[in-house]
């Protein structure tokens, strides 16, 4: 279990979509944090600025507690003054009086900016939907800082910051302060951080860099994507070079591996050519010579008449000959066989259903000589290969092991769909392979048969079961042999799955 999850985490680190995840994680997680931070420092900011505009709302109410205290032998029209006076550039002051004997009539006494006569319902309209009126009374117990949104009769919206009361024969008085919200500090309150432009200057940049690295990295997953898909092309149909690596890389430092893998294309394209014209030459090249000391045997058989050891060597040579063409016959079906796989288009084959017909030809045939041919197949065991690959791998397995087989006996097929594979195996009830020889049986030119399983006038090449290791690696299989526990062998394969 421990290697399974140290296996997965180096695969997950080496990858490149898992490295694009853990990116992707950071720049999720980073936001959220530096958020929850800049919320926290935004939010002391606001109450520490809040903590000094009520500070400067008291001072405001400090520097007219004296006039207000002798407003009985002025006129209000001087408070006003005084209010007018005491107000900041950008802070709004609104004085309002609470008469005494009286608990919930407030008037607007003085106000800057000035408040129109004709608008001071509206504006006590506004100031009771935004709540102000009602908390009037509290605020003649005690300050209370604020922080809220109301829209004035001049249609301007500002920001209460605080209630300072003050408390004379006349009654309470009430100083309000107020910033509209266009203002610096007004907007500074009203404004969540994250409206602030250069958070948000910071937040484009920041999309930016997250945009840029999602398209390098979906950028290279595409190129990489098209680099597989062009590759299971050649693969399964043969089409060289159509389209090139190169012809789809978009990403510029992915070409010159693109253009190194078009040459990698064309080099495995021209082998291709190349073996299956040698194997077509070789063929006719040795053709001739062979066919001419075969002719020139014969007056040497009839020269050599009784002569024993004269007959004992053409007979020799004769054989050698037999030999001889049976190996460049083998070795032409070996290098056409790849030649074939490796410029074939391959297409989903159904291997059960073809088995079950070739078994069928094969039992047929094998009757005659006492050995049955048995298969069990699923439906549904597709590969993609040609089916003259297929059939050029069933038929040497089958006449290998038919040539093991003892008479009386039964040669076994099946075909399997096992998960992302299709495994195909042929078992015979011959003598088997020695152990010693299990890992030659298919290299080429190796040939294992006892005495008694020789065919008389048959040569045996040692190229059937090395063209089913060829075929099926090119095709992306496996192969594999074994002797069975009671008496036999049986060979093996394994396909990926179409």
């Amino acid at each position: 279990m421990l290697d399974r999850t140290v296996a997965l985490a180096r695969t997950v680190s080496r990858s490149l979509t898992g490295k694009f995840v853990a990116v992707a994680l950071v720049f999720l997680i980073v936001p959220v944090i530096l958020y929850s931070k800049f919320a926290e420092a935004d939010a002391e900011r606001q109450a520490f600025l809040l903590r000094a505009l009520q500070a400067e709302g008291l001072l405001v109410a400090q520097d007219l507690r004296p006039s207000l205290a002798s407003s009985s032998g002025r006129s209000l029209l001087d408070v006003a003054r005084v209010v007018h006076d005491l107000s900041a550039d950008q802070m709004r002051v609104k004085l309002l009086l609470r008469p005494a004997g009286q608990s919930d009539s407030f008037f607007l006494v003085a106000s800057n900016p000035p408040v129109e006569a004709a608008n001071l319902d509206e504006e006590r309209r506004r100031l009771d939907a935004a709540g102000v009126l009602p908390r009037l009374d509290e605020s003649c117990d005690g300050d209370r800082t604020l922080s809220m949104r109301y829209e004035a009769a001049s249609g301007a919206e500002e920001l209460l910051t605080s209630m300072s009361p003050l408390h004379s024969p006349a009654g309470c008085w009430v100083v309000l302060t107020s910033y509209a919200t266009g203002d610096l500090l007004g907007a500074s309150l009203a404004r969540p951080f994250t409206e602030a432009p250069e958070v948000q200057l910071a937040l484009g940049f920041y999309g930016l860099m997250a945009l840029l690295i999602v398209l390098t990295v979906v950028g290279t997953l595409f190129d990489l994507k098209g680099f597989a898909r062009v590759a299971r092309n050649i693969r399964e149909g043969g089409a060289f070079g159509k389209p090139s690596f190169a012809a789809i890389a978009a990403v510029p430092e992915l070409r010159p591996v693109a253009r190194e893998f078009d040459r990698m294309v064309a080099t495995l394209d021209a082998s291709a050519s190349a073996l299956r014209e040698a194997a077509e030459d070789n063929a006719h090249a040795f053709k001739a010579p062979i066919a001419a000391i075969t002719q020139a045997i014969e007056p040497l058989r009839d020269m050599a008449g009784t002569d024993q050891r004269a007959n004992q060597a053409v007979a020799a040579i004769h054989h050698a000959l037999k030999r001889l063409g049976s190996l460049v016959q083998a070795v032409r079906r070996l290098d056409e066989a790849a030649a074939e796989v490796m410029s074939s288009r391959l297409q989903p084959q159904n291997l059960g259903r073809l088995a079950i017909q070739m078994t069928e030809a094969y039992d047929r045939v094998s009757l005659a000589r006492g050995v049955r041919v048995a298969i069990q197949a699923d439906d549904h065991a597709m590969v993609s290969a040609t089916a003259e690959s297929l059939e050029t791998v069933i038929e040497n397995l089958l006449d290998n092991a038919i040539s093991f087989s003892p008479k009386g006996s039964t040669v076994h097929v099946t075909v399997r769909r096992e998960g992302r594979r299709v495994t195909l195996a042929v078992a015979d009830e011959g003598p088997g392979v020695p152990v010693d020889q299990l890992g030659s049986i298919f290299r080429r030119n190796f040939s294992y048969r006892p005495k008694d399983h020789e065919t008389e006038g048959a040569e045996h090449s040692g190229i059937g079961l090395a063209v089913v290791r060829r075929t099926v690696e090119l095709l992306g299989g496996e192969v594999g042999a074994e002797n069975l526990q009671s008496q036999g062998f049986r060979v093996y394969l394994a396909f990926p799955a179409a």
